[in-house]
């Protein structure tokens, strides 16, 4: 890729995404296929002041032969320095950019999903001080994506190089706009009057509708839309996610009704899983089918009784930059932003009013927020979904129709 690109993109992340200050640390996790992207952003963090970047390499086809080596009482062990790492981040205030590992997930051996599970669990536990100072956004992080030769293959075709998909990526991104800084200040001001509409509204219930999906879900009062950009404790904005155009909110754990449908594939556990349909019955999946990846659904529901309910609602509306490109990206971080989707797994407290205060998986669970060692976003979206919501007052008004916000 052009190199004036390159540099403006990693600018982009180190600026907006994470907000750097200046003499403040980054980690930068990446696999192989897009170390050349985490260079990059490592050079900008210190053009913009970092005291130090840390880069870390998470290579699958590495994890599939400790996989194949170890036995399983072997897979839960984590090393020390990770352990000082995560104090140091989470004491100094380091950020913190994982880019999507959409390059390697195409090239490496098959991961045995049991041994995935234990280990992806150990890992988990290890590191739950700082995935809950993230999920809190009392640190700043951002997910991002680097095009390469592997995936621009699997989204535009074999013809296709890794520049024919930076040239679908600019305009997602806001890096054909003069000045992507101000025309992402845009976005955010955007998404900002969509959550303040459905905020005033006081809903009670929400619930999606169309040929493939039929599910109440329910709110608590304290429930509000956040998404765009978020704020950190010091009142520094930074955006969790480039791209961007969700906004979402944190449903009641123990109120969902029906049955969904994922619309787009979803990675679980490393594995791409596709149409999986979940039944819910007093807000926990009570059975669920896959067409494709239903091993790891399994896997997936035995880590924890936080996987089988949700923590997270997002609405999308199908007109956005990604949805219109009419493409699959295969990466979450994409995909999740073409169309409305569920997670399920740990919900955000940030997303409660009363949020801050909640330090226990006790207090998590008496708000009606979820919790678990997981959280994976299911595209639920589509050309035929209406949603509706119920406010507190009895009042039914459709928010989307045919995919397409209706206010």
């Amino acid at each position: 890729m052009e190199e004036l690109l390159v540099n403006r993109y990693a600018d982009l992340v180190i600026r907006k995404g994470i907000n750097l200050q200046k003499g403040k640390g980054v980690l930068i996790l990446t696999g192989p296929g897009t170390y050349s992207f985490a260079r990059a952003l490592a050079k900008s963090a210190y053009r913009h002041g970092a005291s130090y970047v840390q880069i870390m390499l998470d290579d699958l086809d590495v994890l599939a032969e400790r996989l194949q080596n170890q036995e399983k009482d072997e897979l839960s062990f984590n090393p020390a320095f990770l352990k000082a790492l995560d104090y140091e981040m989470c004491s100094e205030g380091w950020s913190y950019i994982r880019i999507d590992s959409t390059e390697d997930r195409l090239d490496h051996r098959t991961l045995d999903n049991a041994k995935y599970q234990i280990l992806g669990t150990a890992k988990r536990r290890f590191s739950e001080t700082r995935t809950k100072k993230l999920m809190r956004h009392e640190l700043a992080w951002c997910v991002c994506c680097a095009p390469g030769p592997r995936w621009a293959k699997q989204v535009l075709g074999e013809d296709a190089s890794e520049d024919d998909l930076m040239e679908v990526l600019k305009p997602i991104l806001l890096l054909d706009q003069e000045d992507p800084f101000a025309a992402w200040e845009e976005k955010k001001q955007m998404l900002l009057t969509r959550q303040a509409y459905l905020n005033n509204l006081g809903i009670d219930s929400i619930h999606f509708k169309s040929s493939k999906t039929d599910l109440v879900l329910g709110l608590r009062s304290e429930a509000r839309f956040i998404g765009g950009g978020e704020t950190l404790p010091d009142g520094r904005p930074f955006f969790p996610n480039l791209p961007t155009e969700e906004i979402f909110t944190t449903p009641d754990r123990l109120r969902a009704e029906g049955y969904v449908t994922t619309t787009k594939p979803v990675s679980v556990l490393d594995n791409t899983t596709e149409e999986v349909r979940l039944i819910f019955k007093d807000g926990k999946v009570v059975d669920y089918t896959a067409r494709v990846g239903k091993e790891a659904m399994d896997a997936f529901f035995s880590i924890d009784e936080g996987t089988k309910r949700l923590g997270e609602v997002a609405l999308v509306d199908q007109s956005s930059p990604i949805a219109a490109s009419n493409l699959v990206f295969n990466s979450i971080l994409f995909d999740e932003n073409a169309s409305c989707h569920l997670a399920l797994g740990e919900g955000y407290p940030t997303a409660l009013t009363n949020g801050v205060s909640l330090t226990s998986t006790e207090a998590m669970h008496q708000a009606g927020c979820n919790t678990s060692l997981m959280h994976i976003d299911f595209m639920i979206g589509s050309d035929d979904m209406d949603i509706f919501v119920k406010t507190r007052d009895g009042i039914e008004i459709q928010i989307m129709r045919e995919g397409l916000f209706a206010f």
